[in-house]
């Protein structure tokens, strides 16, 4: 029968060790939490053995060092968040589109002060992709992403919502940039401004010829669980992209 453990006598202790003291040597006697006890080690890799399980089971080739210069030379993007250094990479397919997913570092002190240092990119190259535009949720992006996309209204003139796509639905909740309307129509067609709008999307979306970026605001890290969240979502917004084509 296990045996229980007295209630702590803080005015007990405080007589004898004084007011800190006392609080501490009987929390310092308390039984260690079950998985704590002697013999307990923490493992520094299980997070990364878990993630490449999880990748080795869905199919993907998980790498530690990806081309950095590759990705550089989808830039320059409008709103897609630079990087100086790159972590993780996953690679493999959404539908016919060839995906690469990595991890992105910004050493700004302001932007790691505001824990908006670290971003996970989605790659996405398919012939299926045309047309060049650029889309940025207002909200929910942190507090220099929000400051960004005001400054960059104010500086517009505070110009109604419409005035690039003309749609007032969309532009109210995104900022979007294109090099026409005609374009801009063609890369965001009806079936994605459904998606992002009705979905409440919040991230980044960027289109040209040939490829696709995608970043989601709310995924910082690159983890198993966030990935596998985050993959089913990138794979509607490729295939509302591409509706039609």
């Amino acid at each position: 029968m296990a045996q229980r453990t007295p209630p702590i006598d803080l005015a007990g202790d405080e007589k004898r060790y004084g007011d800190e003291r006392g609080c501490y040597a009987r929390l310092m006697a308390q039984p260690p939490p079950p998985g704590y006890g002697p013999g307990y080690a923490y493992d520094p890799y299980a997070a990364d053995r878990a993630l490449a399980e999880w990748a080795a089971g869905r199919g993907f080739t998980l790498g530690a060092s990806p081309d950095f210069n590759w990705y550089l030379a989808w830039y320059p993007m409008t709103y897609a968040p630079r990087f100086a250094r790159l972590g993780r990479e996953l690679r493999g397919a959404i539908e016919d589109a060839a995906l690469y997913a990595v991890e992105t570092f910004d050493p700004d002190p302001f932007k790691q002060a505001a824990g908006e240092d670290r971003a996970v990119l989605f790659f996405l190259t398919s012939p299926r992709i045309a047309y060049r535009a650029s889309l940025r949720a207002k909200t929910g992006g942190g507090v220099l992403t929000e400051l960004s996309s005001g400054l960059g209204s104010l500086l517009s003139g505070g110009a109604a919502p419409g005035g690039v796509l003309g749609d007032p639905t969309l532009e109210a909740r995104f900022d979007v940039s294109s090099p026409t309307r005609d374009e801009g129509n063609a890369a965001l067609p009806m079936p994605l401004r459904q998606l992002v709008v009705t979905t409440g999307f919040r991230g980044v979306i960027e289109t040209r010829a040939g490829g696709m970026v995608v970043t989601l605001f709310d995924l910082r890290g690159f983890d198993a669980a966030g990935l596998e969240r985050a993959l089913p979502y990138v794979g509607q917004i490729y295939g509302a992209a591409v509706s039609g084509r």
